[in-house]
């Protein structure tokens, strides 16, 4: 799959729509609701299986003016290529990072271009079997109203949305740094340590962007309605939040290209 997306929109979203529909061959209505959302971008307009096709599309919306992001399945940032961390210490120069892998990483804080904050929505499914008792008519007649009622046993689903906070360090070429809330071990904070966990997450963020003061950075991901208004209507972010890390990474890291 092939995913391609516009860059740095301007104020005339009529406009943005008119150029998106002709470019991509779609309904002006249907790309007038995709790009009537806060923000600049980046946003996903188009996915397609051959990279052929995509690249094809990608070229006309950059003849219509657009700047374009193209991103292919496996170039999808995941953890697996990511060093997840477990332990950190800030040095006076540089973060010293104990990885879940158990590897020790330190990263100068200069080298970090880009921190990215988002929010991790998984949605966990639990099915219960309950009994329930129902009006039988059936049986009411035939026991002359003495039993009006009978069990049935019914499935019941309820749905949770369960939330864990991310940072996201893009150190030049190196391999990107992830923190994950739950995942963190605080004890290295020392005097610093807060009382609750989401308190010293917030601590070692703001600690990073102050130790890294060069680095650009993106809170969009915080929120589903920031992650939803990315990936658009084609991707779910529960499932799809690498996709939406992705190309924002790449769009504040390596600006997006627009044909003259």
């Amino acid at each position: 799959m092939y995913i391609v997306a516009i860059d740095d929109l301007g104020e005339d979203r009529e406009g943005i729509a008119r150029r998106l529909s002709e470019a991509l061959g779609t309904v002006f209505y249907d790309a007038l609701i995709r790009v009537r959302v806060p923000g600049k971008g980046p946003l996903i307009v188009a996915a397609y299986a051959d990279r052929n096709i995509a690249l094809e599309k990608t070229e006309k919306l950059r003849a219509a003016g657009f700047r374009t992001l193209v991103l292919g399945q496996d170039e999808v940032e995941t953890d697996g290529e990511s060093t997840i961390v477990r332990r950190f210490l800030f040095g006076d120069g540089e973060l010293e990072i104990e990885a879940r892998t158990g590897d020790t990483v330190r990263v100068a804080y200069d080298l970090v271009d880009t921190i990215v904050r988002g929010t991790r929505i998984v949605q966990t499914t639990e099915t219960e079997t309950v009994k329930e008792q129902k009006f039988a008519a059936g049986r009411a007649i035939l026991t002359g109203g003495l039993m009006m009622t009978k069990s049935v046993t019914v499935k019941q689903e309820s749905r949770t949305d369960v939330r864990e906070g991310f940072v996201t360090l893009y150190p030049g070429k190196r391999r990107r740094i992830v923190f994950l809330e739950s995942a963190l071990l605080y004890d290295s904070l020392g005097p610093a340590l807060r009382p609750t966990r989401a308190a010293n997450f917030v601590f070692v963020l703001e600690e990073l962007k102050r130790r890294c003061p060069g680095a650009a950075y993106d809170d969009r991901l915080l929120s589903k309605a920031g992650q939803a208004r990315l990936l658009g209507p084609m991707f779910e972010p529960e499932r799809h939040l690498d996709v939406a890390i992705s190309l924002l990474s790449r769009s504040l890291r390596f600006p997006a290209r627009k044909d003259k």
